[in-house]
């Protein structure tokens, strides 16, 4: 008989029937259905989760497609299987199953347009061999880096050997040249029948060398003091606690007396109960080769300078602070040697250029940061980041 609605279920049987209502073969069916269903329904809900969680996912929608509608209609369609042996709702489940068949279908097709995208994806064992090549790579660049360094580091001491004999040169020589006028002039005391006032010219001619030698010979022991203190890889150790604005108060005082500085060109900001830990020599020595730098190289008329400190404790384990002048500045050449052993604008002023050198090895030294920034004519800006 034909039915009268495509959802009718008055003239149909329901499937049960077939089974001849024997339990065993029915509740296997039953089980097997819902036990299908479920587990289709856990997939869905599996793939929507790894869909929305991997936001890089190429192609979202296609395991929409593949994933929730097929498995949803299929779990749907294993239900209705399991509820048609006792209710003949045909209908419905030619519905679901048509639904199931033109998703299918669809994702059937698109499968194959966006199948060679996929087979880009590199296996696992392509990721194992490029994450091979790209530790051999790493180890070359590894390799060339020290190499730079060590290539560095033999440039910097060629350098250092090469300015430390420039400027030992000059007083050594004059010493070795006075001892040879001293020695000359001994020889000559030698010789019988001098007259008073040979005799007077010959003594006060060594004097004059004797003190030629002796000033040249201090000379070269400052010069060696400085090259040792250049080559110090551990700065002093003598850490304590002190109040910031109270040291450096006293200390640009000090200095302001030695290089005839007035109060007023000599402004400090600094909290006043700013207490650290760390080691008031190293401040000793950064803030006086600044103020040696800025009186030597940048001041052209010592009374028209003015130098300004700014202390900043910004978190409790870092000071950051900035020494700046309105000397004559640098340009980017200058610049860019500034902190190099040897380097100065001024040669022929008795100073070898060591002043920013030490400067950069003590902030070194205590694991700080040093920047300096200038510009012809803008005075000298050092901002400095010290752990204490």
């Amino acid at each position: 008989m034909v039915s009268d609605s495509f959802f009718s279920q008055e003239n149909f049987m329901p499937h049960g029937m077939c089974y001849l209502w024997q339990p065993d073969i029915l509740w296997t069916s039953v089980i097997s259905d819902v036990t299908t269903a479920l587990a289709y329904f856990s997939i869905t809900a599996a793939v929507i989760t790894f869909v929305k969680k991997r936001h890089d996912l190429p192609y979202p929608w296609f395991f929409i497609l593949a994933g929730s509608v097929i498995f949803v209609a299929c779990g749907t369609s294993h239900l209705i299987s399991a509820i048609v042996i006792w209710k003949p709702i045909y209908g419905i489940s030619s519905i679901v199953k048509a639904i199931t068949a033109v998703a299918s279908l669809a994702t059937g097709i698109v499968i194959w347009f966006i199948l060679p995208f996929f087979l880009k994806f590199p296996s696992p064992t392509m990721l194992a061999e490029k994450n091979t090549a790209l530790e051999v790579s790493l180890n070359k660049l590894q390799l060339a880096h020290a190499s730079i360094l060590e290539s560095q580091k033999l440039a910097s001491l060629t350098n250092l050997m090469s300015g430390m004999a420039h400027e030992l040169n000059t007083p050594m020589g004059t010493s070795i040249t006075a001892a040879s006028c001293i020695e000359d002039e001994l020889a000559k005391l030698k010789k019988e029948k001098l007259t008073k006032s040979q005799f007077y010219h010959i003594l006060t001619n060594i004097d004059q060398g004797c003190q030629l030698v002796q000033s040249n010979l201090k000379r070269s022991a400052d010069l060696v003091s400085l090259f040792k203190e250049v080559a110090v890889i551990e700065h002093s150790s003598a850490e304590k606690h002190f109040n910031l604005h109270e040291f450096i108060s006293d200390l640009t005082i000090a200095l302001s007396l030695k290089f005839d500085l007035s109060p007023a060109q000599v402004k400090l900001n600094c909290p006043k109960t700013l207490n650290i830990y760390s080691n008031p020599n190293a401040f000793i020595d950064i803030i006086t080769n600044f103020f040696t730098n800025s009186v030597t190289h940048g001041f052209s008329e010592l009374s028209e300078g003015c130098i300004e400190l700014n202390f900043e404790n910004k978190s409790a384990n870092l000071l950051t602070f900035t020494y700046s002048d309105n000397g004559c500045g640098m340009d980017t050449a200058q610049l860019k040697r500034i902190f190099e052993p040897f380097f100065t604008t001024s040669r022929g002023t008795g100073r070898p250029g060591l002043g920013m050198t030490i400067v950069y090895n003590t902030i070194t030294n205590l694991k700080g940061k040093i920047e300096c920034n200038s510009d012809t004519g803008e005075g000298m800006t050092f901002i400095v980041e010290l752990p204490i």
